[in-house]
């Protein structure tokens, strides 16, 4: 296998996952993409990036991971029995849906079984871990309600509101995985457009759901970083 690379929080921005991509040359034949969640809602081209994500799937040697992220569970409550909250609709279901009915890919088996396949968390065998917001056991991923690794954001806060360089006992928590990697909480909240580290916590949502974010996708071993554009240079 050659590089595990991760992204998160796409939020529909089909082009900027093409353009980091290519970036970063990804290798069907070698590399393995790990999408932390979100990848639906407030771009308008959301089952576009979801049919994107199909045919790479097909093409790739070793299988994208896709963990599933609040976002995606909203959606695959819709595509599998028609449910469709309010709180969905305000925080870009609607265009989530207009993407869905525009493109015709509303009634497709594919796009239900994406999200049918979706991983609430992934372990490496390096134990390094992979969700989509964060986890609440010090026992590290595994041991939550699956609606804590899609919602829950106490762990990216707990790391940020320690002021010191030393990690203090209670926040031992972070030491059940040699590394971690998030989405969910856009870095954008502390005027960031780069992902985030802190003690071994890496966040990489840096706000593609939103105009003045960009889309990232790291490498695990080396962290080097590709970006897109920012999201609103897209947007028509």
């Amino acid at each position: 296998m050659g590089r595990i690379l991760i992204t998160t929080d796409n939020h529909g921005a089909l082009k900027a996952v093409k353009q980091v991509l290519e970036s970063c040359k990804f290798n069907p034949n070698e590399d393995l993409l790990i999408n932390l969640g979100d990848v639906v809602d407030r771009g308008k081209e959301s089952a576009e990036l979801v049919q994107l994500y199909i045919e790479l799937s097909e093409e790739c040697l070793y299988k994208p991971l896709f963990i599933k992220g609040n976002h995606d569970d909203y959606c695959h409550k819709w595509l599998k029995s028609g449910e469709i909250s309010m709180e969905w609709l305000m925080n870009g279901g609607t265009e989530t849906i207009d993407s869905y009915i525009k493109t015709g890919y509303l009634d497709s088996e594919e796009h239900l079984n994406f999200f049918n396949e979706m991983f609430d968390f992934y372990i490496d065998t390096k134990n390094r871990g992979y969700v989509h917001a964060g986890f609440t056991s010090h026992s590290g991923l595994g041991n939550d309600n699956p609606n804590t690794y899609y919602w829950d954001r106490t762990l990216w806060e707990l790391a940020m509101d320690n002021k010191t360089e030393q990690l203090p006992k209670e926040f031992r928590i972070f030491e059940a995985h040699k590394e971690i990697f998030i989405g969910h909480t856009p870095t954008l909240n502390w005027d960031e457009t780069k992902p985030m580290n802190k003690y071994n916590i890496w966040n990489l949502d840096t706000g593609a759901g939103y105009r003045e974010g960009k889309l990232s996708i790291m490498d695990s071993s080396s962290k080097e970083i590709w970006q897109s554009d920012t999201i609103k240079n897209y947007i028509i």
